[in-house]
């Protein structure tokens, strides 16, 4: 079973609704560790519009696990939200080799997506494994943006402080259980500061710097 990387490793979004020109543009870094190594960084851009909900998003990223070889992970992803929903998704995913490719479109009654080429469906209830959106706390039902396999998690949600940058940033911590595992911090403006979860196989953790 294959699990995200980031929402984005590489994230090139479409939007839908406000024109670019009302929308407001962030870019931002993250660092990912493993066992307290840096092993990989991520480029995360967001355009947003004047209601500040994310209507394109855009991220770069690569992972080298150092050991007998080198094992490599990256991702393209594109992402188009509407409203607080997603319109659009496709992207590839590169685990050491091993391509998987997903294309999604939103529909009255479902999604209509194809994995590798092959058709499927997903209901609409189902919110990605996208750690930067803040929403995805409000799911129990997810599906991976890897593979498209849908997960059901619960969740639980505690306060914490986290070191971000060298600062001490107060978060509300949520954590998953279920069929994904994980971790993440988000700050009192419910941006993303802090994750922890599975990429092939080894525990990660994400910090933006």
């Amino acid at each position: 079973m294959f699990r995200p990387l980031f929402a984005p490793i590489m994230v090139i979004g479409l939007f839908a609704g406000t024109a670019l020109a009302d929308s407001s543009q962030r870019n931002m870094f993250a660092s990912v560790y493993l066992k307290g190594d840096k092993i990989g960084q991520v480029h995360l851009t967001t355009v947003r519009n004047e209601k500040g909900e994310v209507e394109k998003l855009k991220a770069n990223a690569s992972v080298s696990f150092l050991g007998m070889e080198v094992y490599g992970f990256t991702q393209n992803l594109k992402e188009s939200w509407s409203s607080g929903e997603l319109q659009e998704m496709d992207g590839k995913t590169d685990d050491n080799g091993t391509a998987h490719e997903i294309a999604l479109t939103r529909n009255t009654e479902d999604y209509k997506a194809t994995y590798n080429g092959k058709e499927l469906t997903l209901p609409l209830n189902a919110f990605p494994t996208s750690p930067w959106h803040y929403a995805i706390t409000e799911n129990t039902l997810l599906f991976n943006i890897v593979d498209f396999e849908l997960l059901n998690v619960k969740i639980a949600k505690d306060a914490e402080t986290v070191d971000v940058g060298g600062k001490s940033v107060e978060a509300e911590k949520f954590t998953f259980t279920g069929d994904w595992q994980a971790k993440l911090w988000f700050d009192k403006n419910k941006d993303f500061v802090k994750g922890e979860y599975d990429v092939s196989g080894r525990q990660v953790t994400v910090i933006l710097d």
